[in-house]
């Protein structure tokens, strides 16, 4: 009889993630060594363990050059998306986001995030990793109280974020959208959620997922909207978001409904951080992606090859 995937996860997670010998994940799950042993192979055998043996000399300068310098990044960070199932490219590039940020955030920097899976791996390879600590404040860049499960939430991911580097956090007590735009105002005026919202004029360094419309999707999956709701982003020309808010494949942001409701930063504010750093990737994302690219938000880009490879050749192909 197999085991249930929750506890597959847990078992490959503390082998092959936190380097745990057999003996001590039994200890700490309360099973023998031998099911630990089964339990290892059958998380390979169902795919929730990809072992790959990478071969010497890959290399992705190439199209790190060339994403910089066909979107005028001052980065990019491209990892391997090849012969792996999603969820594993999404750890991936959370462990690549990790290690950007921690070798970038400096004391007194303000660091504000946003929500997704690709931030959960950001957060979970920071607090494994456990860099030197420094003092500085991390924020949410948006709400989402109630509207995604606790381990993608934002208040969540910035509260992980902020315990691996030593720093503190602030939290932000709001939905990522409310009613009407009186109900915004009414929010937004409360002094515990200002004293977050003005530090959004002080970023130093912001670190955002790109959402799609295309599944696999977190936002499509925990973002709270309706098929309706989708459906009229759609038609509107959406093809991404960031921290909500919403743009067409030239960057261009889109009017929705949903205007004068959210509670996040804007891509206003992002525009004047000091750097703001996108992680997303898989190739269901490429319009998302070159459309966050036209925006003009991004300065720093940390993407797979295949995303990669496919947004340039959309960009080419939309230059024609």
């Amino acid at each position: 009889m197999g085991f249930d995937r929750r506890l597959l996860h847990q078992v490959a997670n503390q082998y092959y993630e936190l380097d745990k010998t057999q003996e001590e994940i039994a200890q700490a799950l309360g099973i023998s060594r031998s099911q630990v042993s089964r339990a290892i192979k059958q998380a390979r055998a169902e795919g929730i363990v990809v072992i790959r043996v990478v071969p010497p000399g890959l290399d992705f300068s190439d199209l790190r050059a060339e994403l910089c310098e066909r979107f005028g990044l001052r980065d990019a960070v491209v990892i391997s998306g090849e012969g792996g199932p999603s969820h594993l490219v999404t750890q991936n590039l959370g462990k690549a986001g990790a290690e950007y940020l921690a070798e970038r955030a400096k004391p007194g920097l303000v660091v504000g995030v946003s929500w997704g899976a690709t931030l959960r791996e950001l957060a979970s390879a920071l607090s494994t990793a456990r860099p030197r600590a420094r003092d500085l404040l991390t924020v949410p860049l948006l709400g989402g109280l109630g509207q995604a499960s606790v381990e993608l939430q934002v208040n969540d991911i910035a509260s992980r974020i902020a315990k691996a580097l030593g720093g503190s956090h602030l939290y932000l007590h709001a939905p990522s959208f409310v009613d009407t735009p009186e109900a915004h105002a009414a929010i937004t005026s409360d002094s515990n959620i200002k004293r977050v919202v003005d530090m959004w004029d002080r970023l130093d360094i912001a670190v955002v997922g790109i959402g799609c419309l295309k599944p696999p999707s977190t936002l499509l999956q925990e973002g709270g909207f309706s098929d309706e709701d989708l459906g009229r982003l759609e038609t509107a020309g959406t093809v991404g978001d960031m921290c909500m808010r919403f743009f067409d494949i030239e960057g261009k942001p889109v009017d929705t409904y949903l205007d004068g409701r959210i509670v996040g930063v804007s891509l206003d504010q992002l525009r004047k951080a000091r750097m703001v750093v996108g992680v997303a990737g898989g190739e269901n994302k490429t319009d998302a992606i070159l459309g966050a690219l036209h925006t003009g938000v991004l300065d720093v880009l940390i993407t797979d090859d295949v995303a990669a490879r496919s947004v340039i050749r959309l960009s080419k192909q939309t230059e024609l």
